[in-house]
């Protein structure tokens, strides 16, 4: 899954996507490009409870397609 994170701008934003993301699935597989705003998870966990761990960190996903 790939989501757009418009309102990740820095390395501490990107690791508290991934520690959020960590915490839920901790053998997940977080890919983060800060300068193009992109996470790449892969997860066994639905994509609906990946947003929702994103947004409990407090940022605003949106699915990549």
């Amino acid at each position: 899954m790939e989501f757009v994170i418009p309102d990740m701008n820095c390395g501490g934003c990107a690791k508290a996507v991934a520690n959020a993301l960590n915490r839920i699935d901790p053998a997940a597989r977080v890919d983060i490009d800060v300068a193009v705003k992109i996470a790449r998870v892969s997860s066994a966990v639905p994509e609906r409870e990946l947003i929702a761990a994103i947004e409990a960190a407090g940022f605003h996903p949106a699915r990549n397609s």
